[in-house]
C-alpha cells in the first residue's frame, strides 16, 4: 500500500469509524418473550454465549417480543432470524394451520436446539375450591393477553378439548404481573400459563398468598394426548417450590430455539456450538435448564426437522 493511499484509507477511518465495520459485522437477533418470563432471559444467555468466543464480526442481539406466535410471524417475514418458540406453534407453522391458516406454510422452519419442557400450569387463587381443571367451570380465569402466545396456546388447547371459554364465568386477559396482583387479591379465581419450572412469578404467588397449582389430568386430558403427540404428559416438581414430595400432574410442551433453513449453516453451527459450551453456565445461570439443555428431537416429538447446521456440530 502506497503512503498516499494509506493516507486516505486513516484519514477515512478516523473521521468516518463506523464505515468501515458496519459493513462488515453481521448482526442477528433472536426472538424471545416478554422480560419477565424465561424466554428472554434464556436468549439474552445464549446471544452472551456465542458473543464471547465469536470475533467482532457477528453479533447476536436478544429481542423482546410477545412471544412464539409473533415470533414465527415475524421469522415468516424475514424480520428475525432465530427465535425461541413452543413445539406446538411451531407445528401450527410448519404445516399452515390454525392461527397460520392463512400464511404459506414455513416448510423450511428448523430446530437449531430444544431447550426446556413448558406445562400447562394453572395457578388457583386460595378458597376458590379449585382442584382440578373440571372446577374452573364458572370461575374468573385469566388467560394472558390477547396478543401473547400464552392466550393463543390456551384457546387452542380448550378448543382442542372441547371446552372453549364457555368454561369459565369471566376470562381476563392480563400481564402475567397483574394476573398475579388480580390473584392475590382474589378478584379473580385462576390464571393459566405455559411455562417452564422453576419459574419466579409462580413462586411469588405461592409465597405471597399461598395460591396452588391445580392438576391437568382426567379422560379429556388423555384423549387431547393421544390425538396431539407433541403435547407430552408430565409433572410439576413442587420441590423446586419448597414443597418436597409433591407432584403435580399437567401436559408440556417443548420451548426451543428455531430458525429457517435459509439461515447460514456456518452461523448456525457456531451458534449451536456456543450453546454446547456454555451448557454448565447455562444451566447453572437458568434453573428452569437445570435438567439440561434438552438434545433428542426424537423423545420430545419435535414437530420440524433439524436444521442442517447442527449436524455441522456433532460430526
Amino acid at each position: 500500500m502506497t503512503k498516499r493511499l494509506f493516507g486516505v484509507f486513516l484519514g477515512i477511518s478516523l473521521f468516518f469509524p463506523g464505515f468501515l465495520t458496519a459493513q462488515e459485522v453481521r448482526v442477528f437477533s433472536i426472538g424471545s418473550g416478554n422480560v419477565a418470563g424465561n424466554y428472554f432471559p434464556v436468549a439474552s444467555a445464549i446471544c452472551d454465549a456465542f458473543n464471547a468466543r465469536d470475533d467482532s464480526l457477528r453479533r447476536c442481539s436478544p429481542e423482546p417480543t410477545p412471544g412464539s406466535v409473533y415470533n414465527l410471524k415475524m421469522m415468516q417475514s424475514g424480520e428475525l432470524d432465530f427465535a425461541i418458540a413452543q413445539s406446538d406453534w411451531q407445528q401450527a407453522a410448519f404445516e399452515g394451520t390454525t392461527l397460520f391458516a392463512e400464511d404459506e406454510a414455513m416448510e423450511d422452519l428448523r430446530v437449531v436446539t430444544p431447550l426446556f419442557k413448558e406445562a400447562v400450569t394453572i395457578l388457583a387463587a386460595p378458597g376458590s375450591g379449585i382442584r382440578t381443571i373440571r372446577d374452573l367451570r364458572g370461575k374468573a380465569v385469566d388467560i394472558g393477553r390477547s396478543a401473547s402466545g400464552r392466550n393463543a396456546s390456551i384457546r387452542s388447547f380448550l378448543d382442542q378439548m372441547g371446552l372453549g371459554l364457555d368454561l369459565f364465568g369471566t376470562t381476563y386477559e392480563l400481564e402475567p404481573s397483574n394476573a398475579l396482583q388480580e390473584l392475590c387479591a382474589g378478584r379473580i379465581d385462576a390464571s393459566i400459563f405455559v411455562l417452564g419450572h422453576p419459574n419466579q412469578l409462580i413462586q411469588q404467588a405461592l409465597d405471597a398468598c399461598e395460591a396452588t397449582l391445580v392438576s391437568v389430568a382426567g379422560p379429556n386430558v388423555s384423549k387431547f394426548l393421544s390425538q396431539n403427540p407433541v403435547y407430552q404428559a408430565a409433572t410439576i416438581d413442587m420441590g423446586q417450590y419448597g414443597q418436597p414430595g409433591r407432584q403435580i400432574t399437567t401436559i408440556s410442551v417443548v420451548a426451543a430455539l428455531v430458525a429457517r433453513d435459509g439461515v447460514e449453516t456456518s452461523l448456525v453451527a457456531d451458534l449451536a456450538d456456543a450453546i454446547e459450551d456454555a451448557h454448565q453456565k447455562l444451566t447453572a445461570d437458568l434453573p428452569v435448564l437445570d435438567a439440561g439443555i434438552l438434545k433428542n428431537p426424537e423423545v420430545l416429538n419435535m414437530p420440524v426437522p433439524e436444521h442442517p447446521g447442527v449436524s455441522l456440530v456433532q460430526n
